[in-house]
């Protein structure tokens, strides 16, 4: 097993925390999109596309955080991010607006499998300052995320639909797993 330093160690961990950020503010600048093309009755419905991700993860935290005590770190990281692809593709391939929020809400199951595990393993990893010191420059990328995403969403636009976010999270899932492996 390869030895990895401490600050590919510590931009490992802050990706895999900011998958959460990422998921919900690239996905700000399209919400406009997704009220015109699923023609949705109220203005405010667009809203559940970033409710239901926040309440998958409070869902998935709960399940996630004890079945890493019980099971180990790497199963759940890699069931957290193989959930989060398949509400990934289901988001790109939502044909109607349930269907996209059912997507979300798996996504967001998905995605407390990375953000748990993540944090557990530093905890595991360093005590005392260095876990302080860890945690504080993972904390400092987690913070830049959400200054980011929108625009990353928003360049996306540009160029292709609202759906191409999606595949955004796909590789960038991707991206962590074989990182991880």
């Amino acid at each position: 097993m390869k030895q990895v330093s401490t600050k590919e160690f510590t931009l490992l961990i802050a990706m895999m925390m900011s998958i959460v950020a990422i998921s919900i503010d690239a996905m700000l600048p399209a919400l406009g999109l997704l009220h015109k093309d699923f023609v949705l009755s109220h203005p405010n419905q667009v809203q559940l596309v970033i409710m239901l991700i926040f309440a998958g993860m409070a869902i998935g935290q709960l399940i996630a955080g004890p079945m890493s005590d019980a099971k180990g770190r790497k199963p759940i990281l890699y069931a957290g991010l193989a959930l989060y692809l398949v509400g990934s593709v289901m988001c790109y391939q939502a044909s109607n607006f349930d269907h996209l929020l059912i997507g979300r809400f798996i996504q967001g199951l998905g995605v407390a499998g990375p953000y748990v595990t993540a944090i557990s393993v530093v905890r595991d990893k360093f005590s005392g300052s260095n876990m302080a010191q860890v945690m504080s420059l993972v904390m400092m990328i987690f913070i830049l995320v959400p200054a980011i995403a929108p625009s990353l969403g928003q360049a996306i636009l540009y160029v292709a639909h609202w759906r191409a976010i999606f595949l955004l999270y796909i590789g960038y899932a991707i991206l962590i797993g074989f990182w991880i492996m």
